[in-house]
């Protein structure tokens, strides 16, 4: 049964092949998220060398390199791309029209135009969404619950990721409609994280809002989180590693589990499937993930509320 999804090749007297392209650097161990994804293709009978080949480039956290990246996986004629984040995405969609395309991680792959409808995505792309935006009035929310004393909120977003942009908006109207002045702090690249820093400093800002999009985070959740502690600053992230990392708390759909669902996409597309019949999926899983060392640290009691609605608690 497990060898059914190679038949399709079998012919061709090869393994199939997918490419896996992101925007940071890659890692070595493969992140968590990495991880999931090779698991749900272990669980459909793929294994890496094996049963599949898998090819990797990045863009080493540069957007520029990634059409260059793409073009790199086409030459190895790979069967499927597995783009990872929103600018992954729209660089293999710039680069190819005919090899299938399953994505990772794209907050809303509507609103940057990367497909028509979820229902019926077209084209050569298809995948799972965590349709972040959604939840950023919650996470202002929570900042009000924790913090009733807030006034003003900074908004850290990747000025590359039209998602990214489209997530801040809805963070900055949500914080006005609570009574709270937003600043948004749009930066390019990880090199101007620390003129970001400056400026919330500046701004003497009650919390720091980090938006749930894009490779950016994941290169620099340790900078960000470390900021947060020295300046007493709580962060609020949908990123579950921002959090382990020192952030205060976040809130967001299971990223692992959305990578790992990604791997059936792959198993479909093998088979012989068109990313057109496949829509994309939206996320049935959330969650809420506390620091209480952190707390500690910034002097925050973390209400009795949101303690009993967390999923992971951190001590």
């Amino acid at each position: 049964m497990l060898a059914a999804p190679l038949a399709a090749f079998s012919k061709q007297h090869r393994l199939p092949k997918i490419g896996y392209v992101l925007l940071p650097p890659l890692t070595d161990p493969p992140t968590r998220e990495r991880q999931a994804f090779l698991h749900g293709l272990r669980e459909l009978g793929y294994v890496p060398g094996k049963t599949i080949d898998i090819v990797y480039a990045s863009g080493e956290g540069e957007a520029d390199f990634l059409d260059a990246a793409c073009a790199d996986l086409l030459k190895q004629k790979v069967d499927v791309i597995v783009a990872a984040g929103a600018v992954a995405v729209l660089a293999a969609q710039r680069t190819t029209s005919t090899v299938p395309i399953v994505m990772l991680a794209v907050g809303d792959p509507v609103a940057i135009g990367a497909v028509q409808s979820l229902s019926r995505p077209s084209g050569n792309l298809t995948g799972v969404s965590f349709m972040s935006g959604d939840l950023a009035g919650k996470r202002v929310q929570l900042v009000t619950e924790i913090r009733p004393d807030a006034r003003r909120i900074a908004v850290l977003w990747d000025m590359r990721n039209a998602n990214a942009r489209a997530e801040s908006t809805v963070a900055i109207e949500s914080a006005a409609k609570l009574g709270m002045k937003a600043e948004s702090i749009g930066i390019a690249d990880e090199a101007a994280l620390k003129s970001a820093f400056s400026r919330i400093r500046a701004v003497e800002t009650d919390a720091l809002y980090v938006v749930f999009e894009g490779g950016l985070v994941a290169n620099t959740r340790t900078s960000i989180a470390e900021f947060g502690l020295r300046q007493r600053i709580p962060v609020i992230s949908g990123w579950t590693f921002l959090t382990e990392a020192g952030g205060l708390l976040s809130y967001g759909a299971d990223i692992p589990t959305m990578f790992h669902r990604a791997a059936y996409y792959v198993h479909r597309i093998v088979k012989g499937a068109r990313p057109a019949e496949l829509p994309i999926e939206r996320p049935t899983r959330f969650e809420l993930v506390i620091n209480m060392k952190t707390a500690k640290a910034l002097g925050l009691t973390i209400p009795p509320s949101i303690l009993v609605r967390a999923d992971r608690v951190i001590e």
